[in-house]
C-alpha cells in the first residue's frame, strides 16, 4: 500500500479506478476528464513504477 501512495496523484487515481473499481479505459477517462490515451499512459507508468519498487520485496520473499 505504501508503494501506491508514493505514486503521483493522477496515477493513483487511474490505478484506483481501473484496477480497484474495474472501470474500463473510456469510463476512467470520463470520470477524470482526460483522454483515454492519457489513462493508458498513466496506468503504464504507474504499473512500471510499482513493479520496480516492489521487485526487491518479491526477490527477498522468493529467497525465504
Amino acid at each position: 500500500m505504501a508503494a501506491l501512495l508514493r505514486l503521483p496523484v493522477r496515477q493513483r487515481e487511474v490505478v484506483a479506478l481501473r484496477l480497484f473499481l474495474d472501470l474500463d479505459t473510456a469510463r476512467t477517462a470520463e470520470v477524470l476528464g482526460i483522454a483515454p490515451g492519457t489513462v493508458k499512459a498513466h496506468l503504464t507508468r504507474a504499473t512500471a513504477a510499482l513493479r520496480e519498487e516492489l521487485a526487491p520485496t518479491r526477490e527477498q520473499e522468493s529467497r525465504s
